[in-house]
């Protein structure tokens, strides 16, 4: 399992969609998907130059069983993949959309199932702060980690490092383990000025 504080420092979102990368970068707000054949190093280039830009950078790719993976490292404009509007989109139609930031402070995931955000969870206390139904599966894959809604959490939740409960929470609502070698290698990519 990736441990993705360890991997970008205490400033990312990783967003996971059932959508092809190009059509969730689109309803991220990209206007011109292209190849990027090291986005991880535009990324870098981009947090390292002065002043802040006015549009963020996302990169995307395809995972395993039709998930794809967004990425962005640029949370001065908030984060895009974090955005209520942009989860609904992602997940419209019946599919699921999971997103997860760190920024200093925070550590949260947010889950959104068919057209609609059905929870969040601070990974920091291990509680599922919103109210969701129970029979939502995926709030109930949640739950059964040991993520909380009020009493202290248990289970896996409480065994994780803080860093792995947003990794074992998108397993657990997704069914993807990421993997470091899923951040390496060409990206679709594109500047959005959603998360506004």
């Amino acid at each position: 399992m990736v441990d993705l504080s360890e991997l970008f420092g205490e400033g990312w979102c990783v967003t996971l969609t059932q959508l092809a990368p190009a059509q969730a970068l689109e309803r991220m707000g990209v206007r011109d998907v292209t190849d990027v054949d090291d986005g991880m190093q535009l990324a870098t280039e981009r947090l390292e130059a002065d002043g802040m830009q006015p549009e963020v950078l996302l990169l995307g790719r395809g995972l395993r069983d039709g998930w794809s993976l967004i990425v962005e490292l640029e949370g001065t404009l908030g984060w895009v993949g974090r955005d209520r509007a942009v989860l609904e989109a992602l997940s419209a139609g019946g599919r699921v959309a999971a997103s997860a930031f760190e920024d200093p402070n925070q550590l949260m995931g947010h889950v959104a199932a068919d057209g609609q955000v059905v929870c969040e969870l601070d990974a920091i206390t291990g509680r599922l702060p919103c109210a969701a139904a129970d029979t939502e599966q995926t709030v109930g894959n949640l739950l059964s980690l040991g993520f909380s809604r009020g009493d202290e959490p248990t289970g896996q939740v409480v065994a994780a490092e803080v860093a792995d409960r947003v990794v074992l929470a998108l397993r657990a609502v997704t069914g993807v383990e990421l993997q470091e070698e899923d951040f390496d290698g060409p990206w679709l990519g594109g500047l959005s000025a959603a998360g506004r």
